[in-house]
């Protein structure tokens, strides 16, 4: 019976074990379960929380540029605001110190009318004095209202229905060269005329985008004549309507060869103001750039900016007739800015050159105003306009523009104007006579 009781004893104990193992192991069990459910939990957090935490900033990013943006444009603002008061004080000033000295006139003849006897006859070195003296202060009255009236249509500008802007005067007025003004004539009538181009290049890559078209006049010795030494005789005696005619002729012929050859480079042409409103010319070359309306993309007009300032209304109406065409402008010689670029922009100038000196600071000719010119490639893509760098002579100078964002460049470090051969310009219609100016 021990025995048996034995047994029995140790069988009950091996089921109760038996039975706890079992639920120790129903246990690890859903301890596993649990572990795996953590483990996707912490795995869907390590997923999912950063991109929850990005959708939750970027809005917030989104509002911090919005809102710098808004500041650039109010410190633009500000910037133009400032400068118009500051023309119009100069103005006022101006008008200020004028009026007395106008005032003064009608005074001193009302004395002299009702003293006669008190003008006493002089010695003829005397007699001039009174006649200087008034001459000069009418000049100065003139000059304030003229210069006045041409800061209030700046900074009240009136509807383009009935505005004319008082036109600027040219302060580089060239003296008369009746010699340049032959050889120039003589040059045009013997088609002593050539053509150079510049590339203008990609940075870093260095590839051509662009050419700039240069007229050169040759004499009979051969010498080359630079623009800058008979571009102002020939405006003065109007002539740039013919070289213009002819660099347009030979800009076209360039465009067709290089489009032949599937290199689809623009080419910027440079025009005189003189040839937009020249009544004789202008409607024949409107009619011809008309016929080549599919180069439009690929030539650029380019005027300096003192011309493009200098511009009245004829020119402008020029210069939409060219846009409707779907030409494009280009301003350069670029010496302030604080030009409404925006403006220019709106009538059709898509790109503008700047000097590299004066825009990396080595040239103290550059007005600037609040405009830093570092800034000043931004402010120009913010109205759809592309600076170029030219004059770019050093590679130092590339490291810095590649720096301040620039992505065109103009100079002699990438290559110097070179002719086009002149078996590629034959067949170059001539200019069609036009009336010239006589020297003098």
């Amino acid at each position: 019976m021990m025995v048996i009781h034995l047994v029995m004893s140790r069988t009950q104990e091996k089921d109760d074990i038996a039975d706890t193992v079992e639920r120790l192991e129903d246990r690890l069990s859903e301890i596993d379960d649990d572990v795996v459910n953590l483990e996707g939990r912490m795995s869907g957090m390590e997923t999912n929380l950063p991109h929850r935490t990005r959708q939750e900033i970027d809005p917030l990013f989104a509002e911090v540029e919005v809102i710098g943006t808004l500041v650039k444009q109010m410190a633009e603002a500000m910037a133009d605001i400032e400068t118009r008061v500051e023309d119009q004080s100069a103005a006022t000033a101006a008008l200020a110190g004028a009026y007395p000295a106008q005032q003064a006139l009608p005074n001193a003849q009302a004395q002299i009318a009702q003293h006669p006897a008190a003008v006493q006859p002089q010695p003829a070195a005397y007699q001039q004095q009174p006649a200087m003296a008034g001459g000069g202060v009418a000049e100065a009255v003139a000059e304030a209202q003229v210069h006045a009236q041409a800061q209030a249509a700046q900074s009240q500008p009136a509807p383009e229905a009935v505005q004319s802007a008082p036109r600027r005067p040219d302060p580089r007025i060239p003296r008369p060269d009746p010699a340049m003004a032959a050889e120039i004539s003589a040059a045009l009538d013997a088609g002593r005329v050539d053509l150079y181009l510049q590339p203008i290049v990609t940075l870093p890559q260095r590839r051509v985008r662009y050419y700039e078209a240069l007229s050169r006049l040759r004499r009979l010795d051969g010498e080359t004549l630079e623009p800058v030494e008979f571009l102002a005789e020939a405006e003065r005696t109007g002539q740039m309507p013919a070289i213009d005619n002819l660099l347009l002729f030979r800009s076209l012929q360039i465009l067709k060869r290089l489009s032949s050859r599937s290199r689809e480079a623009g080419l910027f042409c440079n025009l005189s103001p003189a040839t937009l409103v020249d009544e004789d010319f202008f409607p024949g070359f409107l009619e011809f750039v008309r016929a080549n309306e599919s180069y439009s993309d690929l030539l650029i007009f380019e005027f300096s900016q003192a011309h493009v300032a200098s511009m009245g209304l004829l020119e402008n109406e020029s210069l939409a007739a060219l846009a409707d065409l779907g030409f494009r402008f280009s301003v350069d010689q670029i010496t302030d800015l604080r030009m409404d670029f925006r403006g220019l922009a709106d009538k059709g100038f898509r790109f503008a050159k700047l000097n590299a000196a004066r825009l990396l600071q080595r040239d103290d000719s550059l007005a600037q105003g609040n405009i830093h010119p570092a800034d000043f490639g931004s402010l120009l893509q913010r109205y759809g306009i592309e600076l170029i760098a030219d004059h770019v002579e050093q590679e130092g100078e590339v490291t810095e523009l590649l720096d301040m964002d620039i992505r065109c460049a103009q100079g002699f470090l990438f290559s110097p104007p070179r002719p086009v051969r002149a078996d590629i310009l034959q067949g170059a219609p001539n200019p069609r006579p036009i009336k010239r100016a006589q020297a003098g």
